[in-house]
Order: structure tokens, then sequence, then C-alpha cells
């Protein structure tokens, strides 16, 4: 059968875009034309219907033309129309959100609708909130601050780090490096050898983490401890095949978007006998604070609620067993009880969003509330649900 050829002008049509848009997308090399005729008209296939369809998907999703490129260059088709959906499926989770919280607000008495409007303002601004957490380092500091109350023996970091088992000479990735606190709190018990590439998609961080590690300049010289940091995003994630004995992704899996293509590309990116680590946090996160923060004042956000839920200890099995035949699940046995004011109100104003405002405005009350509530109980406890997942190929 003959194959049918269209004009720039009839896919055009056939597609529901411009003419200048075809001739666009030509000239940024992302959909050519087949052949061109003497006289110098453009020719486009069914495949190339299909090369549109994929450029206008992303670009509905919010891609920006740099990323369509680099993801309609580096994917196969198979991969490309498995990404696609699972983005989709994403932006239909996010839209039936919105849709319900616009419903509910309709429906709700005069004295609710606040409450509902807040909630809708979150879930219309989440990503741009997200963004401007991870652009320095000030809120992720003071987050970490609070876990000094921890009951743990342990500390956090230390307690990834040991489940690295990390050997010399080895290859090790980490993405979302935020200010290298996990290689600051265990420098002392780094292998001889070990390069170490940190990845964050944000420039703030990474200057932060270059500076913490140049502190330990002279026990990692004589470690002959490798370190590369460099700008990353892990929703447009490309590994070098089998070049890792380790990857780290610590409490950032639930942030990325296109989950199963960065999975995919870290299994890509892993050597036969490496592993993957991931940590996450549970269901019953931090409940204690949030209910705490919520009677307090409903207008506060907390979007990590919604942020996190996508991959977090009670989901995450089954994403990673898609890609990792061996999926090994290790919780930390971990509390907080917190006796001091600074530390709650630090976290708390670190909330993406609107909470430092609002506790701008009612610092004194909030600590108030706090102080009542340590008069009265001593400390505050608060349930931690975190661990992680080891994975091999």
């Amino acid at each position: 059968m003959k194959e049918i050829l269209y004009t720039a002008g009839e896919i055009a049509r056939i597609a529901g875009v411009s003419l200048r848009t075809i001739r666009f997308y030509d000239a940024k090399g992302l959909l050519k034309p087949v052949s061109h005729s003497e006289a110098g008209y453009r020719y486009y296939n069914q495949d190339s219907l299909a090369v549109l369809q994929r450029i206008l998907t992303l670009k509905y999703l919010g891609f920006s033309l740099q990323k369509i490129e680099e993801i309609m260059s580096s994917r196969s088709m198979e991969q490309q129309l498995t990404e696609q959906k699972e983005l989709l499926l994403q932006k239909k989770r996010q839209l039936e959100e919105i849709l319900s919280a616009m419903e509910m607000m309709e429906n709700s008495r005069e004295s609710d609708k606040l409450g509902f409007l807040i909630r809708l303002l979150n879930l219309l601004t989440e990503e741009e909130k997200i963004q401007e957490q991870y652009r320095t380092s000030g809120n992720l500091e003071k987050r970490i601050r609070l876990h000094d109350y921890s009951t743990s023996p342990q500390g956090w970091m230390e307690w990834v780090y040991e489940r690295l088992e990390l050997g010399e000479n080895e290859d090790v990735l980490e993405l979302g490096c935020g200010t290298g606190l996990l290689w600051q709190m265990n420098v002392h018990r780094l292998p001889p050898g070990l390069r170490l590439t940190l990845t964050d998609r944000s420039a703030g961080m990474l200057e932060k983490a270059k500076e913490n590690l140049s502190v330990f300049r002279k026990i990692l010289d004589e470690k002959q401890v490798e370190i590369e940091c460099r700008i990353c995003d892990a929703d447009s994630l490309e590994l070098e095949k089998e070049r890792y004995d380790c990857i780290v992704a610590n409490h950032m899996l639930y942030h990325v978007k296109r989950r199963e293509a960065c999975l995919r590309e870290i299994a890509h990116g892993l050597k036969s006998t490496g592993r993957f680590l991931c940590s996450t946090i549970g269901d019953g996160h931090m409940r204690e604070l949030h209910e705490l923060v919520a009677a307090f004042d409903a207008r506060i956000e907390m979007p990590f609620e919604s942020i996190t839920k996508a991959f977090r200890l009670e989901n995450a099995g089954p994403q990673l067993q898609a890609f990792f035949p061996q999926v090994e699940r290790m919780d930390q046995d971990n509390d907080l009880i917190v006796d001091d004011i600074e530390a709650i109100c630090g976290y708390v104003s670190s909330y993406p969003g609107n909470a430092a405002c609002i506790l701008e405005q009612r610092a004194e009350e909030f600590r108030s509330l706090l102080r009542k509530r340590m008069d009265r109980e001593g400390a505050i406890f608060i349930h931690k649900s975190t661990g992680m997942f080891r994975c091999r190929l």
C-alpha cells in the first residue's frame, strides 16, 4: 500500500495547530519532514503525526521546549508513550483534586468556605512552593534541627549510611544530595578510593554541599575520595550504562513527577552487582505536629501531606519491584520528644507556602500554645515513620 503523505498545511489542520507551529518544530529538529517535493514543499507521514502527538502532550504537561527536546532524543517511542501515560494520569489526579476542592467550596457553608479556598490555592501553587522551598538550604536546615530530639540512639544519616554498605574504590551517585549532610556526618567512615557524585536540581543546595564538604578536604584527600558536584534534575535523568556500584535517593523520590522513567534510568545506570537505596516516610509521619498546627490555625498550608503520598513506605514497594527484582524494606524505630519551642517554630515556619507569613503575625500566640503544652506534658511527642528500601537487580 502506498504511503500517505501530508503537506505541512495538512498536518497542521489535522492536529489543530498553526502552520507556523509545524515550521517551528521543524526548525528545532523535533518534527522533521520525511521528504520534500521538487518545489521544496515539506511532506509528512503517519509517524510524523505520532511524533507531533508526543510533542503536544509534553507541551500540555508543562515541559519547556528544552526538556521536550531532551525527552524526545533520549527515549524510544515505547518509553515515551509509557511515560506520557504516567504523566497524564498524574495530571488527571491533580485536576480531580482541584475539581473536588472547587465543588466542596461551592457546596459548603459560608463559614467553611475559607478552609476550602485555602485548600484550592494550595493545590494550584504546589509545584511553585516546592521549587522555592529548595532554592536555598535554609528551610531544609530548619527541619533537620527538629530531628535532634530523636529517641533513636543513632541519627538518621548514620542509619542510612550503614545500609549503603559501601566498599573501597566504588562509584556512588546521590540524587538530591541537598547540603551533603549524609557525607558530612559520615566522612570519617568513608572507604578509601570512593568516587562520589553528588547531584541536585538546586544550584543553591549544591553550593552549600561544596562549602560544607570543603571543611573535610584533608580527610578526603588522605582517603583519596573524589567528589564531583553537578546539577541534575531527576525528572530528566540520563546515566551511563552500568556505571555505579551504589545509587542513593534520600527522601526525594516523592518529588519526581516522571518516577517510572527515573527508576528505569537508575536501573540502567546500576552495575549488575550494585544496589539502589531510597528512603521515604510513612502515612503517620509527624502526624501529632501536623494536627497541632491545623488546630492552631487552619489557614496554614501543609502541602507535604499531598506531595509525599505517591511514594511512601506503604506504596513504594510495588513501584520499585517493577524495575528491581530484589526489594528489601527497612524501617527505623524512631520518634521525637521535643522540649524546644524554637525548634518547633522553626520547623513549622519552613513549611512550603504561607506558614512563615502566618507565624510571623501570630508568633507569640503559637509560642504560648507550645509553652502551655510543654508545661502540662513536659515535652511534645511526635511520631516518626521513616525507612528505606534496598534494591538489587
